[in-house]
Formats: C-alpha cells, structure tokens, sequence
C-alpha cells in the first residue's frame, strides 16, 4: 500500500495524487456570456451533481496571474450559466475548448459551435451537446487562495433523444458515452463510459 500524506505536500502534488485516484470525473462543460453579449466556453473536471434540490457543484480555479477565469467572472456579473455534458465525438472539440484565450475571444465561435438559446437563462447552449442544464448562481464558497466552489441552482434540463428512455423518462447510459477525467499525468487523460452492468435484489449476498 502506497501513503502519502497530503496535507505536508505542495498544492500541485497534492491536486496530481488525488485527482489521479478519484476517478472517473464527469466534465462540466460550461457556457457563460459576458457584459458585451459574447458567450464563453470552458470544461472544468471538479464537478458533481447535487440531486435533492437540484444543483450542481463546480471547482473554479484561477488564471496563472491570479485573475478570475472568464467563467467565473460572468456568472459573479451574469448569475447564470448552461452546464452541459458531452460524449466521445466531441472530445476534441471539448479538449480544445480548454485552452487559455483572451476574454474578448469566444470559444464558441473560435471552435464553430452552433448554439440554440436557452429557454430561462442568457446564455445559450450548444446544439451539439447531449446533455444541456441551464443553471442559476446559488452562492459560492472560498475554499482557499485561487479556489472557489460554485453551487448552481439547476432550472432547466435538456437531453437528445437518443439518449432518452421513454420506458423509464430519463436518460439511460448504456445509449450513449459521457467523457470523463483520469488522472493527469503526461497530460491530460480522458476515458468514456464503456460497458455498464445492472444488478438486482436477487444478486445481493
């Protein structure tokens, strides 16, 4: 057994172990619009949902210079954001959209996204996208120099119908295959839902 004791190791070797071991983690892919109407686009991997009441929980981390990400700016100015998650055809695209821009470029229209508007909120959500959750800003809370948690109120929820189970009215995951983050090492490290498994009462011990 392995041990390390995060809590006397530099943020950067704490962050590589730990996101290395809490795998997989789903990717929030998020846009925003800023005062000027542009929309922004950027994935984040500290993500999870939050389901009585419906929210969903976002680590935003900072620039290198210490400034705000243009995410985290507009939804402190906007209070509101489309959350999406994607699937494999779209990880190059999702890849892509990480890269650090000056805040006048949008990303959606540096990548050629086409965008539908959303039904509550400003910004709009990408056509191309299976899942689209138009979110409100809850509150957020510092978790310590150059990290915020962002809670978003979920108000509205979109799927493609390919993913859909009218049997059950949900989405069913054997229908389709949402991006995840591993462990960063040698660079960012992708994996996709490949094949699940369904047990019933019957197979409890």
């Amino acid at each position: 057994m392995i041990t390390r004791n995060l809590d006397s190791l530099p943020k950067r070797d704490a962050y590589r172990i730990l996101s290395s071991l809490v795998i997989p983690r789903p990717i929030a892919w998020i846009t925003t619009v800023d005062g000027e109407g542009r929309v922004n686009l950027a994935p984040f991997s500290s993500f999870m949902g939050i389901f009585g009441p419906p929210m969903l929980a976002v680590t935003l981390g900072r620039r290198r210079d210490g400034s705000l990400k243009d995410t985290h700016r507009n939804l402190r100015d906007r209070g509101e954001a489309v959350v999406h998650l994607a699937d494999l055809p779209l990880l190059t695209t999702l890849h892509a959209s990480a890269a650090e821009v000056a805040p006048e470029i949008s990303e959606v229209a540096r990548l050629g996204l086409a965008t539908v508007a959303s039904m509550h909120v400003a910004p709009p959500r990408l056509a191309v996208a299976p899942v689209a959750l138009e979110c409100r800003l809850n509150r957020e809370l510092e978790l310590g120099p150059g990290s915020t948690l962002v809670l978003l109120d979920v108000v509205v929820a979109h799927a493609a119908e390919r993913i859909w189970s009218a049997e059950h009215d949900c989405a069913d995951a054997s229908l389709w295959t949402p991006i995840s983050r591993l462990a960063s090492v040698a660079g960012p490290n992708y994996g996709a839902l490949g094949e699940t498994f369904r047990l019933g009462a019957s197979e409890l011990p």
